[in-house]
């Protein structure tokens, strides 16, 4: 999208620019022209200074008070400027190839109808300066006026046929790379879906040992303080049967919540099927985790479940540290075999594996 402020703001930069260079070149010509001296100060200098001068101010001033169609105005006030000049420099017939300046400039608004006002306004300008100047028709023949109202005309088919194309170019990328975003954006959301549980937005089975195969390509990972939980909800069939499933289901999604609550740094939450939760945890000891654990389990016993009209809910865990030499599956099955230790035990209770 074109900043159509900021662009008119350079465009007016560039004018003054201009007014300046035209001060400076026609200042340094005093002293080659022929003409007598009061003469050439007045009607290419200081006259024509003045004009351009006046109408920059205009063009500022409407710019600060016009928020809208300010292009228009710049252009038709840029022709007027062009009409100054070939009217000051009537000597020289390549001045009027100024009159496609305002073409060219209006080409970088990318704007078709803009484009066409610039060209009729242009030829408007040419036929009048050429028709009412008597200095212009002075010393430009019949010729001359014929060749650069072609040229003039040819440049103005060839910029609008340029316009049209780029715009189509334009619009065929803006189409591609919408598209393209949007496949991106179904990609990561297909993504997503084959990593992350809908129901309580934690990992899923398949991410989760993703995660511990990527730990286990460090060399010597049991130096990282690595940690793996499994959590159970207690008594869950009997919830189900109880309550019915869409109950279950609320269990589920707020006993989750509870273990999202308590995650942070490297550990890792995610739902690793039906009532069962894994979390992974790297860089803190096995006490810190045994802690973190048991807060999940503590904050869970706490909620009351309007689903169970009232009542609470409990889990058990069990933990394993990642030993010298061990690998993943013993890694699992080990905080696996510490949960049905805690089951065993009378559930609603963390313990850690011996091995």
């Amino acid at each position: 999208m074109i900043d159509k402020k900021l662009l008119v703001r350079d465009i007016l930069n560039t004018l003054w620019v201009i007014i300046v260079l035209y001060v400076a070149a026609t200042s340094i010509n005093f002293f080659f022209t022929s003409r007598r001296s009061w003469l050439f100060i007045n009607e290419v200098i200081i006259y024509p200074s003045l004009k351009l001068i006046i109408i920059m101010t205009i063009i500022e001033f409407a710019l600060l008070r016009v928020k809208k169609y300010i292009e228009y105005l710049v252009m038709i006030a840029l022709t007027i400027m062009v009409c100054v000049l070939v009217t000051t420099l009537y000597e020289k017939t390549v001045a009027l190839f100024l009159f496609v300046f305002p073409v060219l400039t209006s080409l970088f608004f990318y704007n078709l109808t803009l484009l066409r006002v610039s060209i009729l306004v242009a030829i408007l300008s040419f036929v009048g300066v050429s028709a009412f100047s008597e200095n212009v028709q002075a010393h430009m023949k019949h010729s001359d006026f014929i060749i650069m109202f072609a040229i003039i005309m040819g440049f103005s088919f060839l910029t609008t046929t340029l316009l049209k194309h780029g715009r189509k170019l334009m619009n065929d990328l803006l189409r591609t790379t919408k598209e393209k975003r949007e496949l991106i954006t179904k990609n990561i959301y297909m993504e997503r879906l084959t990593r992350i549980d809908p129901a309580t937005e934690l990992y899923n089975h398949r991410s989760f040992h993703e995660h511990l195969d990527s730990i286990f390509t460090f060399d010597s990972p049991e130096t990282l303080d690595v940690h793996v939980s499994v959590l159970d909800i207690d008594n869950f069939k009997n919830i189900n049967d109880t309550y019915g499933h869409r109950a279950g289901d609320s269990v589920i999604v707020k006993v989750a919540e509870q273990i999202k609550n308590c995650l942070e740094g490297e550990d890792f939450g995610s739902r690793y099927g039906g009532e069962e939760f894994a979390i992974v945890s790297i860089g803190i000891s096995t006490e810190e985790f045994f802690k973190k654990i048991e807060e999940i389990r503590t904050n869970i016993a706490a909620v009351t479940f309007n689903e169970l009209e009232g009542n609470h809910v409990t889990i058990s865990s069990g933990i394993q540290k990642l030993m010298p030499g061990m690998q993943k599956e013993a890694l699992f099955k080990g905080a696996d075999t510490a949960l049905y230790t805690a089951k065993r035990s009378g559930k609603n209770r963390t313990m850690i594996s011996n091995e």
